[in-house]
């Protein structure tokens, strides 16, 4: 059943942030990061209009199916490798590339017969200590990898940063010299750089780079850095205004009256609230933007309704209220919720109706 929440997904938007990638990163090629129903904004849409994209990374190796079964080209990188036969089966069947980060991943491509028609990236673990092998044992690694793997079989390199966002944590800098430490001589592909890499650490861009929130128009910095180029938000977030009344003053506003008026005021209703992605827990006041100006939320946010003070903004019911997207940036609503931008993409391009524009 389709709610009166929705997010419009600006393709144009899209479109713009992958050139100027592009031109930041003007010497690697660009593998767009669309796991998680692409940060929420739909995966198919985003693949199918992203068609100067040098290829796509998902997840999974079942994503990547996805885009294969609905007529995506380009080359596609599941970041989470495979752990069964059937997901190496489906990767060489469909030309679909893999990282390799265990050595149980060596011995199920060992019992199998032709990998001719598979591409990997050995996946380096640089300090972030997730995925990955040491960098003492990658010389080992490689040389197995490459003694039964088919010689048509491309092998690139990649790790992936801890703290690029923070430009001034010398962790990326360690990072960087790990992988050269543990590349040695090997010439290969190579991708480090993530979104943050892309922004502020050039000697990051390597062969590829890996856009996954600056795709989408978010600035990915921890502190307050200007990006190197002009960003546009792809996903806003928008309901109708449902309700508008006037409160008197010390009248309490929503569940629990946490909110109590400090003098009279119109109190307006959106049709929104956490079953739409918005997020409850707040820790300081947001803003929505209705017809370009602010007005702050008031009381709790419930299941599917948002209260703000309408006092100082001439408006009507059935207005169309922006919860983010030009004027109040994603980021600055995870700022007050205590979270990060990706969550709150995600979880509402995951509970809301899209509508896409040109």
């Amino acid at each position: 059943m389709k709610r009166a929440a929705f997010a419009r997904i600006n393709l144009a938007h899209l479109k713009n942030n992958l050139a100027a990638i592009r031109k930041l990163a003007n010497k690697s090629k660009v593998m767009a990061v669309v796991k998680a129903d692409a940060y929420g904004h739909g995966m198919l849409e985003v693949c199918n209009s992203l068609i100067d994209a040098d290829a796509f990374s998902v997840a999974y190796v079942n994503e990547a199916l996805e885009l294969r079964e609905n007529g995506i080209k380009q080359p596609i990188l599941a970041l989470q490798g495979f752990s069964s036969s059937d997901d190496l089966q489906n990767a060489i069947k469909h030309d679909i590339q893999v990282v390799i980060y265990h050595t149980e991943q060596l011995k199920l491509l060992k019992s199998i017969s032709n990998t001719a028609n598979l591409d990997v990236f050995v996946k380096i673990d640089t300090g972030m200590h997730r995925l990955g092998f040491a960098p003492q044992e990658f010389e080992s690694i490689f040389t197995e990898l490459k003694s039964f793997l088919s010689p048509k079989s491309k092998i690139r390199l990649m790790t992936h940063l801890a703290c690029a966002d923070e430009v001034d944590n010398v962790a990326t800098q360690r990072q960087l010299e790990q992988f050269e430490l543990a590349i040695k001589d090997i010439s290969c592909e190579q991708s480090i750089a993530n979104s943050a890499g892309i922004l502020a650490w050039p000697q990051s861009r390597r062969d590829w780079v890996r856009p996954g929130l600056v795709l989408y128009g978010i600035n990915p910095m921890q502190k307050e850095i200007t990006s190197p180029v002009e960003l546009r938000p792809v996903m806003s977030l928008h309901a109708p205004l449902i309700s508008i009344k006037s409160c008197k003053k010390g009248e309490k506003v929503g569940y629990g009256g946490d909110f109590c008026c400090p003098s009279d005021m119109v109190i307006g209703v959106i049709a929104i609230g956490y079953a739409d992605g918005y997020p409850r827990h707040l820790a300081s006041t947001p803003y929505v933007s209705i017809g370009a100006k602010k007005a702050p939320i008031v009381g709790r946010v419930s299941m599917d309704m948002i209260a703000v003070d309408l006092s100082s903004i001439s408006t009507r019911v059935g207005e169309i209220v922006e919860l983010w997207g030009e004027t109040v940036l994603v980021s600055e609503v995870a700022q007050h919720a205590e979270t990060i931008s990706y969550e709150l993409l995600c979880a509402a391009g995951n509970s809301v109706y899209k509508e896409y524009i040109q």
